[in-house]
Parts: C-alpha cells; sequence; structure tokens
C-alpha cells in the first residue's frame, strides 16, 4: 500500500525531488572520469536558485567495466574479478549523504527509484551487493562543476588570479581532508581531480566518496575494507595512489599507520597536477609549497605528515585566502568586525582582489541573507549597531548589483527585486537616502509593475519626511522613474508636486518647478493643461529669484504644449510683468521668454490671415472683388485690390458713389432768371 502510494506520488522518479531537472546531460555519463554518472543542470521548484544533479543507471552501472589496471598488481583486483561501476557508484551514493561540511560537496536531495520509500528499505552499505539494479541513482548537490571543467576554462593570461583561486582551492581540500581525518575517522581514498569539484565561487568541494574507508585497527572500525581493497585498483588512478597502494601492501596501513597517510600522498600529486596544469598560467609548484611535497610523497606511510599545519605555509598567506576566510566567518564574527569588513569590500572588489564571481555567489547571497534577517526585525534596527551594519550593506549591495548584475537581469530579478520593498520598509533616513541614491538602477532592472509598486508607492512618503534633505532627494529621484509610471501613480505625483510647491525649502520649490518641466512630455494633455501652467505661474510669484528664473525657462522649453491663444491670454500676461523684475537676471530671461512667444505670435497672425483670404477667395470663385459693381471706375477696383473684407469693401463702394455723372440739365430758356428770383 506505501510503495503504491509513493507510485502515486512520483515518490519513484525524480518527480518526487523538489528540483527541476534538465533532461538533457551536461555531461555523459561515459565521459572520462565521470564513473558512471552523468551530470545535468538543475533548479529548486521554489525559488529557481540553481543546483547540479547527478544520475546513473544502475542497469547501466552493472554492465560497465570499472577502469582498466594500469599495473599487474591492479590486475588482480580488476579484470580477473569483472568489477563493475555498480557498487562504487552505490558507496558514494550512501556516503555523500552522511557527510556533512562545509568543504564537502554539499547534497540536498537523493533518491534510488529502486527504494522510492520506507516500504523497501535498501540494504545499506552493509550489504550493496544485495541492492537492485534496475532503478536510477540521483543526487542533487550544490551548484558546482568538475575540477578539470574549471581549470579548462582558467584563463592563462591572468597568472596572478589563478593562482590565487588555486591556492584558497588547495586550502579548501586540506579543510575538507582534515576534518575527514581528524573528526569522521575516515580515509578518503580517492583524492584525484575527479573527486574534487568547484562553485560558482570558487570553493573546491570535496566528492567522489567511492573509496572512502577507516584506516588501520581502532576498535569497531578496522581497515581498510575489503570494498576498499576490491575496488581502489579499478577507480583511482595509479599516479594518485600511493606505492603502498600501487603494491598491494594494506598490511602497512593497517598496522600502525596514521589515518592520513594514503590521502597526504594523492594530496601531494593533486597539488602537483593542478599548479602545472597548462591553463594555471603559474610556472609550477610555489617554491613554499615544493619541500612540503616531497616530505607528503614520502615512501614510507609513517613519515607523511599531518595535513592541517600545511594550511600555515607562506603560499596561503594572502589577501584572497584572507578574505574568503573572512567570508565564510562573517556570520559569527564580532558586529563591529563585520562593519569593518562590509566597508572595506568596495575597495576590494575595485583593486580586483576578490574576483566577479565571488561577489555574486558568495559576497551578494551574504548580503541578501543578513539584510532579510535584520531590516524586517523593527526591534533589531533600533539598535544602533544594527542599523550601521545595515548602512555598510546597502552601499556594497547595490555596488555589486550595479559592476556585476547590470547585464544579467535574471540574477538581479532573483537577488535584488524581492529586496527593494523591505529595503523602502526600513524606517531610517540614512538607509532611504542610500536607496535613494541608486533609484537610476532600480528604474534599469525592474519592470514597469515592480517599478510602481514596489519602488514608487514606497518612496512616496519621502515627499512628506519632516527632513528638506530626504524630501529633496526623493524629488529628484522620481525623475527617472516617471516614464515608468501608470496613469494613476502619474496623477499622485502631481498632487505632490503641488504640495511642493509651498516647500518651506525654497531650494525644493526650485527643483519642482524644473521638475515639472522635465515631466510634461510624460503627462496626459489634461493633466499638462492643469499643472504646468498653474505651476509655472505660481513659481513666478516666488520670492526666491533662481525658483523665478526656472520658471521662466521652463516656460521656453514647454512652450509646445501651450496653444498660440493660451499665449496670448494666459502666457503672456504672466510674463511681461517681470520684464520690470528687480532681479536683472529674470528681466533678461522675462525679455527672452517674450521675444521667443512673440515669434509664435506672429506667424499665428500670419497664418490666420492667410486661411482668412483663402477663405474669401474660394467663397468668390477667385473673382476677388472686381467684379463687385459691374462700372466700378479703376479707382475703385485698385482700391478693392488693394483691400480686404468687410472695410475694404467699404472703401470701394464709397468711391463708386463720389464718381457717378451729373444730373442732365433743366428745360428751362437760357438766360430766363430762376425760379423765384426777382427781375432787376
Amino acid at each position: 500500500m506505501s510503495s503504491w502510494l509513493g507510485s502515486l506520488w512520483g515518490g519513484s522518479s525524480s518527480s518526487s525531488l523538489p528540483y527541476n531537472i534538465e533532461p538533457t546531460a551536461a555531461i555523459s555519463s561515459q565521459a572520462f572520469g565521470q564513473h558512471g554518472w552523468a551530470v545535468h543542470n538543475a533548479t529548486k521548484k521554489t525559488d529557481g536558485s540553481e543546483a547540479t544533479a547527478f544520475q546513473a543507471n544502475k542497469a547501466e552501472l552493472a554492465k560497465t567495466p570499472a577502469r582498466r589496471p594500469a599495473s599487474i598488481a591492479d590486475a588482480r583486483y580488476t579484470s580477473s574479478s569483472g568489477l563493475t561501476q555498480l557498487i562504487p557508484a552505490l558507496h558514494h551514493y550512501h556516503r555523500i549523504k552522511r557527510l556533512i561540511h562545509p568543504r564537502i560537496l554539499r547534497a540536498h536531495a537523493t533518491i534510488d527509484t529502486d527504494y522510492p520509500d520506507e516500504s523497501k528499505p535498501s540494504p545499506g552499505l552493509d550489504n550493496l551487493e544485495k541492492s537492485a539494479a534496475t532503478g536510477t541513482l540521483i543526487i542533487v548537490t550544490e551548484k558546482s562543476t568538475p575540477l578539470n571543467d574549471w581549470l579548462e576554462n582558467l584563463n592563462p593570461h591572468t597568472s596572478q588570479a589563478n593562482a590565487a583561486a588555486i591556492s584558497w582551492g588547495v586550502y579548501n581540500i586540506v579543510e575538507a581532508l582534515t576534518f575527514l581525518h581528524t573528526q569522521a575517522k575516515l580515509a578518503h581514498g580517492m583524492l584525484c581531480p575527479e573527486a574534487v569539484f568547484v562553485t560558482p565561487s570558487g570553493d573546491f568541494k570535496l566528492g567522489g566518496f567511492d573509496l572512502i574507508t577507516p584506516v588501520g585497527s581502532d576498535g569497531a572500525q578496522t581497515g581498510p575494507t575489503p570494498h576498499f581493497r576490491q575496488y581502489e585498483g579499478a577507480v583511482c588512478p595509479a599516479e594518485f595512489r600511493s606505492p603502498e597502494r600501487v603494491g598491494g601492501r594494506y598490511d602497512l596501513l593497517q598496522s600502525g599507520s596514521p589515518i592520513h597517510a594514503m590521502d597526504c600522498y594523492s594530496l601531494a600529486v593533486l597539488i602537483e597536477y593542478v599548479y602545472t596544469h597548462p591553463n594555471s598560467g603559474t610556472s609550477g609548484v610555489p617554491t613554499p609549497l615544493k619541500k612540503a611535497l616531497l616530505r607528503m610523497k614520502n615512501d614510507s606511510p609513517k613519515l607523511r605528515p599531518r595535513l592541517a599545519p600545511l594550511l600555515k605555509c607562506p603560499v596561503f598567506d594572502n589577501p584572497y585566502v584572507k578574505a574568503e576566510l573572512f567570508l565564510d566567518e562573517v556570520m559569527s564574527k564580532p558586529v563591529e568586525e563585520k562593519i569593518m569588513f562590509l566597508q572595506s569590500l568596495p575597495d576590494v572588489l575595485n583593486r580586483g582582489v576578490l574576483t566577479e564571481n565571488v561577489a555574486i555567489h558568495k559576497i551578494l547571497p551574504l548580503l541578501v541573507m543578513g539584510l532579510q534577517s535584520t531590516a524586517k526585525n523593527e526591534q533589531a534596527m533600533a539598535q544602533d549597531v544594527n542599523r550601521r551594519e545595515t548602512l555598510a550593506t546597502i552601499p556594497l549591495l547595490f555596488q555589486i548589483a550595479e559592476s556585476y548584475l547590470a547585464n544579467s537581469p535574471e540574477l538581479f530579478a532573483r537577488h535584488v527585486t524581492p529586496l527593494v520593498p523591505t529595503l523602502f520598509a526600513i524606517n531610517d533616513r540614512g538607509v532611504r537616502g542610500a536607496i535613494l541614491q541608486k533609484i537610476s538602477l532600480l528604474e534599469s532592472q525592474m519592470d514597469k509593475s515592480s517599478i510602481n509598486a514596489s519602488v514608487f508607492e514606497p518612496m512616496c512618503s519621502g515627499f512628506t519626511d519632516s527632513s528638506g534633505p530626504l524630501r529633496e532627494l526623493t524629488l529628484k529621484s522620481t525623475v527617472v522613474l516617471v516614464p515608468k509610471l501608470n496613469p494613476t501613480n502619474l496623477e499622485k505625483l502631481t498632487r505632490y508636486l503641488v504640495r511642493m510647491q509651498a516647500d518651506p525649502e525654497a531650494s525644493i520649490r526650485t527643483n519642482t518647478v524644473i521638475f515639472i518641466g522635465k515631466i510634461a512630455p510624460n503627462l496626459t494633455e489634461m493633466s499638462r493643461q492643469k499643472l504646468i501652467l498653474p505651476a509655472f505661474t505660481r513659481a513666478m510669484k516666488d520670492p526666491f529669484t533662481p525658483c523665478r528664473l526656472s520658471a521662466l525657462r521652463a516656460v521656453i522649453s514647454c512652450k509646445e504644449y501651450f496653444s498660440q491663444r493660451d499665449v496670448a491670454d494666459k502666457v503672456l500676461p504672466s510674463v511681461v510683468p517681470y520684464t520690470l523684475d528687480a532681479a536683472n537676471d529674470v528681466r533678461s530671461e522675462a525679455f527672452g521668454v517674450v521675444d521667443a512667444l512673440l515669434v509664435g505670435l506672429r506667424e499665428e497672425s500670419q497664418k490666420m490671415s492667410k486661411e482668412e483670404q483663402d477663405r474669401i477667395s474660394a467663397a468668390t470663385c477667385g473673382l476677388g472683388n472686381e467684379s463687385i459693381g459691374g462700372g466700378a471706375s479703376n479707382g475703385g477696383a485698385a482700391a478693392s485690390a488693394s483691400g480686404s473684407g468687410y472695410l475694404s469693401g467699404l472703401s470701394s463702394w464709397m468711391t463708386a458713389e463720389t464718381d457717378l455723372p451729373p444730373p442732365p440739365a433743366s428745360s428751362s430758356v437760357s438766360g430766363s432768371p430762376a425760379v423765384g428770383g426777382v427781375s432787376q
């Protein structure tokens, strides 16, 4: 019944894991050194964080021979017994789940599809031969890449950076082996490039637990184990095996040899391998390490040194390793030390001491985690030391985002965007100011809906803050957001702008009118009519001279949004009085505005005249006024042609009346007296 339920819920396949695994392998299971494990990219279902999935088909493992022997001694333990890859893979599968340490490859999730639930328990390490061989082994780990691939991608021309990164990687492996030897009481047994993985941040992680074994005869744990003796010649490359292993002298390891003996030898060979790789760009093993490597490769297991003292070698005393070590321990450091370190990191990054990968994949997650735990806690933010830590964190956060995430929207959206509402929720002017100074970065990386909901809405409180500098910074920062604001927030912004024109700070009133002039193209026609001219008129009456100057200049920059009728009726009457302003700069600017506006008015007047002539011409079919009155004299025609409109027509009519001929003479006899006349 339980098995049926497991199958119903996808418990017998990778779908039951909290990770999405890409079907196509990034590295084939048949590739050299993979030991039957295919490497797939994976992402966590809840937050999309990256991971790596190792998959091995047990049926294929059971058919694939283990590595061919490199010597006659190895042949006794490999080809003659027909060893396959299955048992070492199962050994690694069961071991990696139990080993947890910062320097060991961390397994987030595992599944053996032959044993998906408790109803059918796996045989375990003691009975690997009894395990079913029909399903698939899946191990999901932190994001990583094999060491050989990492080395192949190094730039040989950056030798100094490569040397620092390699020294840090060797430091990691030494710490991992020290943990196995001193705390887990185990020897790795397969230390070679195939057992080392590199995270995106450059940390080396120890994996490949195909052969891990106790060593010696300490009570219940004796070793090397039969499994180790049977498979180590088939799995581990010959050059990484100590002389006693190559010769099959396991009695030397079991009787009195220290637990670190065989790993010490393998580590020396691995260090030489890494430093002499063609892409490392280094000139071989650093001098301070050479003497130590000779001791580590001593033919006698008892004379090989413990690994922990190797960490004191001068090759590890460099700024890169020191910074990495502090980053690993930063969460447990005293707050004052942490603040000093955070304040120094911007310079460390600028000088290239730490790489881009370290900044993105190690420093950035630490900053985000610290802000999420502190910023959301009002009581914690009330303490001055936490406030100072937050103020040291935010500039570093934005420096990394601006320098390394500007071209990676996915990483910005994953790490920074979810943090923005939390940052704006912090009730601290210093924090708010630090955010507002980087508002252009948020605008360039966040989408329109996020800008409106997560940025503009919370930052509006700055318009009404009691601090003048914060009100002014809020105003200046909002300019870049205007093109992405929705109509509702634009309307809300205009109300704040009207309010800020009455601000007691003269500089804020001045910047407000400049702001209005800049955002005019983004406003609707109705909003422009309601806002810009009243705002400019109000600003021209301001007693602060720069405010009046800014208002006049804003009028010119926005003249295209005024109709010529508004220019004549409203704008010019508002501007003309300032041609006699007490300030010379204002008078000069006012005359310039008047002159510029008059140019437009003249053009509009000429346009009106032309339109009127065109209407008359259209109404008279192009005959003009010459045909009016029929017998009009030449003088009347000329008068008509020279004028237009009603007055022109009237003048033509009057001229025609005065030029009429006199009336005919009366019929009375010539020389007779006039009617009513008295004869003399």
